[in-house]
């Protein structure tokens, strides 16, 4: 068995200004290299787990360990360092500066690093090689088709190299041949060893995962 490189103990979030308790006591361990898919539908939950393992919110009880570091016990600062360092997220409207190229799009990880203009650069090209997509280094966002923004959404993610990809519901503005591209890309980056967990209401893309998790009323069951 593989280390995990995720680990929740015991996690429960509530929403304060609600009340509403979006996650309850949940356990699960996530192994390093393997291609984990997470469905439920909307208000289930998932969304809110994804934002803990980001250490965008932390649980109100209970434990998120990422690669042996606890991100409640975590600064701020510290979980930012993460978030750029450790991660690849990927969002589901893109999270991209639509008035802004692909390149200065895919700078900004390394901007936030305080590395140099030069590398990134050069990252920048190797990364859009590899999806097929160098073309639209110059190109700004805001001229792109959908399933062009979420290879670049996802280019922007492997621009620090990390181990670990995050998807929340990547395939929500895509059409069936776009998902079915993100779907072989996702297949393709896990096999040559990266961490991949996707959010999803989408049966496809569930489907796509050596592992599945279905999220229902705050709780996690496995697939």
């Amino acid at each position: 068995m593989k280390k995990p490189i995720i680990e929740f103990k015991n996690v429960s979030k509530v929403f304060e200004d609600s009340g509403t308790v979006v996650l309850k006591d949940i356990n699960f361990e996530l192994e390093e290299g393997k291609f984990y898919t997470l469905l439920g539908a909307s208000g289930s939950g998932k969304s809110t787990l994804m934002r803990v393992i980001e250490g965008m919110e932390c649980a109100d009880q209970g434990n998120c360990i990422l690669n042996g570091i606890d991100l409640a016990k975590s600064s701020d600062k510290k979980r930012a360092e993460i978030r750029n360092q450790k991660m690849g997220i990927v969002l589901q409207d893109f999270g991209l500066f639509n008035d802004q190229t692909v390149k200065q799009n895919l700078q900004l990880p390394f901007l936030i690093a305080k590395r140099s203009i030069k590398s990134a650069n050069i990252r920048a090209q190797e990364i859009l090689e590899y999806l097929h997509i160098a073309e639209l280094m110059n190109r700004k966002v805001q001229t792109l088709s959908g399933g062009q923004k979420q290879r670049v959404a996802i280019a922007r993610g492997l621009m620090m190299d990390a181990n670990l990809i995050l998807a929340d519901e990547p395939t929500g503005a895509l059409d069936h041949k776009a998902t079915e591209q993100l779907i072989f890309l996702l297949k393709k980056l896990n096999k040559e060893g990266k961490t991949i967990v996707v959010v999803t209401h989408d049966m496809e893309m569930a489907r796509s995962g050596t592992k599945q998790f279905y999220m229902e009323d705050g709780k996690i069951f496995p697939l």
